[in-house]
């Protein structure tokens, strides 16, 4: 251990390569680990919004809001199961919505994912008798504000602001309204709309006992809702392909550069055999060395992260998540454990008598 630290403190530019290699592919993986937390967040906002609450879904829809129908008849058995304390209808549809001030050419107009729906939950509020409740990022874009007419959808329906709500993005900003109100609205825009007293989902609020799904009805939970939704799958499953490539990479660039640092010490090592020392002491020193420099390398390069991504456009889908930082953090320390013991098998073949003739 002593041995190892000396090394790093009087030789300290034998290490700066793999430290600088091991700082810059942490500010990669940081960066890469803000767009996959970005997009993921920017595109489940709206279901986030009812985190705690169960959704039930008609069968056949593979929980997908847009495939599935739940009747009224459904709906009165489910509220009348046992550790139901709630239930609410949502439905939403994509459309468009801008201001009388901006005008209604497409180039003023921002795509919406216009919602109706029942229950409040700890994000958003009872749904406004007259009005909606508006995504604080449709307000950025369009400069609107509480008591601002919102003009929804092709017929440019007016609708008065109620409030804002931060974080319910679903691609799009996102609007709330009653389910009334959003069943006029459709009304006139001569959309399809569910039967009357039905709905696409319902959400549900229940006790610690969890909820019994009728015949033809599938009950999940938000992770579980938000796990199969298909944009979700392929940003994750590509953005975790590269994030675990990159990691490989740092692991191969720590194996490389401790082989080469052992080769430089076979002399070195020899003679501490000689004195006494075992491979498993000089392991060691190779595994402290690479623990300092992993510990360097995150703490450097999270905080040039953070700098990069102060100069890149704010309207990009990139949020730094302090969950994220610690994947980050841990997932490169043991690699550059993991890339140290590579050269186990070197030093264990060291023979003092041989290398030092």
């Amino acid at each position: 251990m002593n041995l190892a630290i000396k090394e790093l403190r009087r030789t300290p530019g034998r290490f700066l390569p793999v430290t600088s290699a091991m700082t810059l592919l942490v500010v990669l993986l940081t960066v890469l680990g803000g767009f996959l937390d970005g997009l993921e967040l920017s595109q489940t906002g709206s279901y986030r919004a009812h985190e705690g609450k169960s959704w039930a879904f008609s069968a056949p829809s593979e929980l997908q809001v847009r495939r599935s129908v739940i009747d009224a008849n459904t709906r009165a058995e489910l509220t009348d199961s046992e550790g139901v304390i709630a239930v609410g209808q949502l439905s939403q549809v994509t459309t468009t919505a801008g201001t009388e001030e901006a005008g209604l050419d497409a180039d003023a107009l921002r795509d919406v994912v216009f919602l109706g729906y029942e229950l409040a939950t700890g994000v958003l509020p009872e749904p406004p008798v007259e009005g909606v409740v508006v995504d604080q990022a449709l307000s950025d874009l369009l400069a609107i504000d509480i008591g601002d007419d919102l003009l929804i959808g092709p017929n440019a329906e007016p609708l008065e602001i109620t409030a804002f709500v931060n974080d319910v993005s679903q691609g799009s900003p996102t609007v709330w309204a009653s389910t009334e109100s959003w069943r006029a609205v459709l009304g006139v825009m001569a959309t399809d709309l569910p039967p009357e007293g039905a709905s696409q989902v319902l959400i549900i609020e229940a006790d610690s006992s969890g909820v019994l799904a009728p015949a033809g009805v599938q009950i999940a939970d938000t992770d579980e809702v938000i796990g199969a939704l298909a944009t979700v799958q392929q940003q994750s499953s590509t953005f975790s392909g590269i994030i675990g490539v990159t990691f490989v990479v740092t692991l191969i660039v720590v194996a490389l550069f401790f082989a080469l640092l052992t080769l430089e010490r076979i002399l070195q090592y020899a003679v501490l055999k000689a004195i006494g020392a075992n491979t498993r002491d000089l392991l060691k020193t190779l595994v402290t060395q690479a623990a300092a420099i992993s510990t360097v390398a995150v703490v450097v390069g999270i905080a040039l992260s953070f700098i990069f991504i102060a100069f890149l456009p704010p309207d990009l889908p990139l949020r730094i998540e302090p969950y994220r930082l610690v994947v980050i953090a841990i997932g490169t320390l043991v690699t550059a454990l993991l890339g140290s013991l590579f050269t186990f098998r070197r030093i264990n073949r060291i023979d003092p008598a041989e290398a030092i003739g």
